[in-house]
Protein backbone atom coordinates (compact mmCIF):
# COMPACT_ATOMS: atom_id res chain seq x y z
CA UNK A 1 0.00 0.00 0.00
CA UNK A 2 1.21 3.41 -0.79
CA UNK A 3 2.31 5.98 1.67
CA UNK A 4 -0.93 8.27 0.81
CA UNK A 5 -3.10 4.50 1.02
CA UNK A 6 -2.03 3.86 4.24
CA UNK A 7 -2.33 7.67 5.28
CA UNK A 8 -6.08 7.08 3.94
CA UNK A 9 -6.92 3.09 5.98
CA UNK A 10 -5.61 5.22 9.21
CA UNK A 11 -8.05 8.30 8.16
CA UNK A 12 -10.80 5.86 7.52
CA UNK A 13 -10.39 3.76 10.64
CA UNK A 14 -10.50 6.50 13.09
CA UNK A 15 -13.35 9.27 10.63
CA UNK A 16 -15.01 6.52 9.10
CA UNK A 17 -17.40 7.78 6.34
CA UNK A 18 -17.49 11.43 7.43
CA UNK A 19 -13.62 11.37 5.20
CA UNK A 20 -14.59 13.88 2.82
CA UNK A 21 -10.48 14.26 0.78
CA UNK A 22 -7.08 13.69 1.29
CA UNK A 23 -4.72 15.83 -0.69
CA UNK A 24 -1.04 16.09 -0.24
CA UNK A 25 0.33 19.69 -2.06
CA UNK A 26 3.36 21.05 -2.87
CA UNK A 27 4.35 24.10 -5.10
CA UNK A 28 3.41 23.09 -8.46
CA UNK A 29 -0.30 21.60 -7.77
CA UNK A 30 -1.28 18.59 -5.51
CA UNK A 31 -1.71 14.83 -5.25
CA UNK A 32 -5.64 13.70 -4.33
CA UNK A 33 -5.13 10.73 -1.97
CA UNK A 34 -8.69 10.43 -1.41
CA UNK A 35 -12.13 11.72 -2.54
CA UNK A 36 -15.73 10.17 -1.62
CA UNK A 37 -17.73 10.08 -4.10
CA UNK A 38 -20.69 12.46 -3.17
CA UNK A 39 -17.93 15.54 -2.57
CA UNK A 40 -16.08 14.74 -5.80
CA UNK A 41 -17.56 17.25 -8.62
CA UNK A 42 -17.49 19.44 -5.79
CA UNK A 43 -13.76 19.31 -5.34
CA UNK A 44 -13.38 19.27 -9.25
CA UNK A 45 -14.85 23.03 -9.00
CA UNK A 46 -12.87 24.25 -6.00
CA UNK A 47 -9.56 22.76 -5.87
CA UNK A 48 -7.15 24.75 -7.87
CA UNK A 49 -8.51 27.77 -5.98
CA UNK A 50 -7.98 25.68 -2.38
CA UNK A 51 -4.81 24.90 -3.19
CA UNK A 52 -3.54 28.43 -4.14
CA UNK A 53 -4.87 29.43 -0.73
CA UNK A 54 -3.02 25.95 1.42
CA UNK A 55 0.23 27.85 -0.84
CA UNK A 56 -0.42 31.17 0.95
CA UNK A 57 -1.31 30.40 4.35
CA UNK A 58 2.15 27.92 4.76
CA UNK A 59 3.75 30.90 3.31
CA UNK A 60 2.28 32.71 6.83
CA UNK A 61 3.32 29.51 9.30
CA UNK A 62 6.31 31.27 10.29
CA UNK A 63 4.29 34.68 11.41
CA UNK A 64 2.09 32.68 13.25
CA UNK A 65 4.71 30.89 15.25
CA UNK A 66 6.51 33.90 16.03
CA UNK A 67 3.23 35.44 17.02
CA UNK A 68 2.04 32.95 18.73
CA UNK A 69 5.25 32.18 20.46
CA UNK A 70 3.96 28.10 21.48
CA UNK A 71 6.14 26.38 19.21
CA UNK A 72 5.74 24.73 15.92
CA UNK A 73 2.37 25.01 14.15
CA UNK A 74 0.93 21.58 13.30
CA UNK A 75 -2.26 22.59 11.65
CA UNK A 76 -4.49 24.95 11.34
CA UNK A 77 -8.93 24.14 11.20
CA UNK A 78 -11.57 25.55 9.64
CA UNK A 79 -15.18 24.13 10.47
CA UNK A 80 -17.91 25.16 8.20
CA UNK A 81 -21.48 24.28 8.14
CA UNK A 82 -20.78 21.39 5.68
CA UNK A 83 -17.28 20.19 6.22
CA UNK A 84 -14.31 20.76 9.01
CA UNK A 85 -10.98 21.16 6.77
CA UNK A 86 -7.86 20.64 8.26
CA UNK A 87 -4.44 22.02 6.89
CA UNK A 88 -1.26 20.38 7.79
CA UNK A 89 1.69 23.17 6.46
CA UNK A 90 5.11 21.04 6.47
CA UNK A 91 6.92 23.66 4.91
CA UNK A 92 6.44 26.86 2.65
CA UNK A 93 5.65 25.20 -0.33
CA UNK A 94 3.96 21.53 0.97
CA UNK A 95 1.17 20.27 3.27
CA UNK A 96 -1.42 18.16 3.36
CA UNK A 97 -5.23 18.89 3.08
CA UNK A 98 -8.30 17.00 5.12
CA UNK A 99 -11.89 17.43 5.33
CA UNK A 100 -14.48 15.12 7.26
CA UNK A 101 -17.82 16.26 7.94
CA UNK A 102 -18.71 19.10 10.30
CA UNK A 103 -20.84 16.93 12.41
CA UNK A 104 -18.14 13.99 12.93
CA UNK A 105 -16.80 13.80 16.62
CA UNK A 106 -13.16 12.76 16.27
CA UNK A 107 -10.77 12.47 18.86
CA UNK A 108 -8.53 15.94 17.82
CA UNK A 109 -4.97 14.59 19.26
CA UNK A 110 -5.19 11.52 17.84
CA UNK A 111 -6.66 12.81 14.43
CA UNK A 112 -4.30 15.50 13.87
CA UNK A 113 -1.06 13.56 15.12
CA UNK A 114 -1.99 10.66 12.43
CA UNK A 115 -1.64 13.10 9.44
CA UNK A 116 1.10 15.34 10.81
CA UNK A 117 3.20 11.69 11.00
CA UNK A 118 2.40 10.83 7.67
CA UNK A 119 4.48 14.45 6.67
Amino acid sequence: MSEGGELVAELQQQAGDALRVVAEYDREGYDVHYVREDVGARLDERADAIHRNLVLEGISREHLEDLFGAGDLHCSMHRFDEMTAFHFAEEEYTGLFVSVESDADLPLASFTDTCWRSL
